[in-house]
């Protein structure tokens, strides 16, 4: 059942009651919630997750530093209003389009959708989570009052991380144009990057922890974070100035949720081009040309480099890539540490073929044009390639010339090695993946930040790809005899050649072989059903779908390693009864770290792979 059918089957073609048109977008999203239950592991590990976080932060408000608790529940906030940005979390939710042919006023249609945006895993764990601030008003001082307001102070928070998700998804997330799509991937692109390099910052993490630096808590009287302990002290201003956010975030939603309803019509910009041929040209023997070449591989790597230019999504992913890469190897500096900084081109370009695993799902039908010409299946794996490593080539170049100069003392033979091999699988590798799992689009011409074509699976195969081709010249440099760096800069670029066709290889007798399947994958509308899995005890169920239950174990118990055993002892020295690794000393202690996230890694990879094989049920 599409969002759009159960609203019209709650709420019918008469008028409603303003509860009942309040009510419905909740409804729709409790059914939604309830078959992605059913049928996706994510949310549960998800929630699973975000329980032990959130039981971590009320511990440590019974005994810990209120600054450093402020800091923590606002960072909470933060994330749930960004990471629902970068995972995709416009998919599962109830939209303002979705409401337009109900006869439902924009005010109730607003509040309808922000208590639909409640239902749900995230929003009750953050709820779960910010009662670590009441929690600690009482350890600390013992008042009811000053319980009960820092209560209403996490409520409001609470609100703010809410509303605040809603309406960056429905303006973020819908921002048409260039414009839009550049500054969705560097806002994403930013916050991953800083995620990323949470380790840079982990001496810092444990000094905050540990008690918040004078210097740091005189600005938290602006962070709103520290507004529902502030109240909870005596202070009104806080408790005022948390009200007035949460009044001023519903009535940014509230505008943009009556522009979608009064306007009848999506403000998401529209592109002919992503559902027909692109194709301008003809060339000899109705082969496409160009002012890009005489020949057909040309014509398309003119045509998809127009795509990128014109594309919001692609632009967002190169942005994103761009962003993301420089931060990862540039974040580091903080710490003292420049030895990441000149492989910032390299790490560029393997986001950028992670991704670049999808684009066949954007396409639509236009897919047709290619298997209807001779050679055209040749030209199109090819086009594609040659536009994304001469789009690409440029600013890893740029990036790593721009890193080698701001670390002078780091040695720049191995990313200057590297380089090539990572360009050369990053250009055709995505292609063969894109061809062999296409993720449809809901919409071509229409396409929202929510309209991610590529799966994590996707994403590791073609990044993955580069670092098969990046060991290489990496294994010459480590054990290869001194003073032969030039052999391992050879080897980087006959890997990257050997990877360009090997790739191209691959996507060509994919395309050939399987251009039917493909074309009527991505013409789709919608994606396959998914594989229902029982909420209760089943072995018969279990027996049909052994893949299936072990994916979701392995899915589920393999961030243990990961996670306590394995990122909490590296980053943040962290030590336990249940934690092995701190049971030991010196490189043991480290070397078991490594082990146990390596350990997680392979368990949470075959999990995917898994995943990926689950019988799916016809449509």
């Amino acid at each position: 059942m599409s969002a759009g059918t159960a609203g019209t089957a709650l709420v019918g073609t008469g008028p409603v009651s303003a509860a009942g048109a309040i009510g419905t977008p909740a409804r729709m999203r409790a059914v939604m919630l309830r078959r992605s239950l059913r049928e996706n592991p994510g949310p549960a590990v998800a929630a699973l997750t975000g329980l032990l976080a959130a039981a971590w932060l009320i511990r440590y408000a019974v005994h810990g530093e209120g600054d450093t608790l402020s800091i923590l529940a606002g960072t909470w906030v933060l994330g749930w209003i960004v990471l629902p940005l970068m995972l995709g979390g416009g998919r599962g939710r109830v939209r303002p389009s979705h409401l337009r042919l109900e006869p439902v006023g924009s005010l109730p249609a607003a509040a309808g959708l922000l208590i639909a945006s409640a239902v749900g895993i995230g929003p009750l764990v953050s709820l779960v989570a910010l009662a670590a601030l009441p929690v600690h008003a009482a350890a600390s001082s013992g008042s009811p009052g000053a319980v009960l307001t820092a209560g209403l102070g996490a409520l409001l928070l609470w609100l703010t991380g809410l509303i605040g998700s809603a309406l960056a998804l429905e303006a973020i997330g819908h921002a048409g144009g260039p414009a839009g799509a550049v500054l969705t991937g560097t806002f994403t692109g930013t916050v991953m990057g800083l995620f990323g390099s949470v380790w840079a910052v982990a001496p810092w993490i444990t000094e905050l922890l540990a008690g918040t630096p004078e210097h740091i808590a005189r600005w938290l009287v602006y962070f709103p974070g520290s507004w529902p302990l502030s109240a909870a002290g005596g202070a009104a201003g806080p408790f005022l100035a948390l009200l007035a956010v949460v009044a001023v975030a519903a009535g940014g939603y509230f505008a943009l949720v009556r522009r979608t309803l009064v306007a009848r019509s999506s403000w998401r910009p529209r592109l002919p081009h992503a559902a027909k041929p692109a194709v301008t040209t003809a060339g000899p023997r109705g082969i496409p040309g160009g002012r890009w070449g005489p020949g057909p591989v040309w014509a398309v790597a003119g045509r998809e480099s127009r795509t990128w230019a014109r594309h919001p999504l692609r632009l967002q992913y190169l942005t994103f890539a761009v962003v993301y890469g420089a931060l990862l190897a540039g974040l580091p500096m903080l710490a003292g540490t420049e030895v990441l900084v000149p492989w910032a081109g390299v790490l560029t370009a393997l986001w950028a073929a992670a991704m670049s695993a999808g684009l066949i799902g954007l396409d639509g039908t236009a897919l047709w044009m290619p298997l209807t010409m001779p050679g055209g299946e040749r030209a199109e794996v090819r086009g594609r390639a040659l536009a994304w490593l001469l789009l690409v080539t440029p600013i890893a170049l740029l990036l790593t010339v721009a890193g080698v100069l701001l670390a002078p003392d780091v040695d720049p033979l191995p990313a200057l090695a590297v380089l090539p091999a990572v360009l050369g699988a990053g250009a055709t590798l995505p292609v063969w993946v894109s061809l062999l799992r296409v993720r449809p689009v809901p919409d071509v011409r229409h396409p929202t930040s929510a309209d991610n074509p590529t799966d994590i699976v996707s994403a590791l195969v073609a990044s993955g790809g580069g670092l098969v081709a990046a060991a290489v010249p990496m294994a010459w440099l480590i054990w290869g005899p001194d003073g032969t760096g030039g052999v391992a800069a050879l080897l980087g670029i006959a890997a990257g050649v050997a990877a360009w066709f090997g790739g191209a290889w691959l996507a060509d007798d994919r395309l050939a072989n399987r251009g039917a399947e493909v074309l009527t994958a991505a013409g789709q509308r919608t994606r396959p059903p998914e594989t229902v899995i029982p909420m209760r005890i089943d072995a018969a169920w279990y027996r049909e779908n052994r893949a299936t239950a072990w994916a979701l174990i392995l899915l589920t118990v393999g961030w243990v390693p990961v996670v306590p055993q394995g990122l909490m002892v590296l980053v943040l020295d962290i030590s336990g009864g249940w934690i092995v690794a701190s049971h030991l000393t010196g490189p043991a202690r480290t070397g078991t770290a490594v082990a146990m996230v390596a350990l997680g890694g392979a368990m949470l990879l075959t999990g995917l792979v898994l995943w990926g094989r689950r019988p799916r049920p016809a449509p």
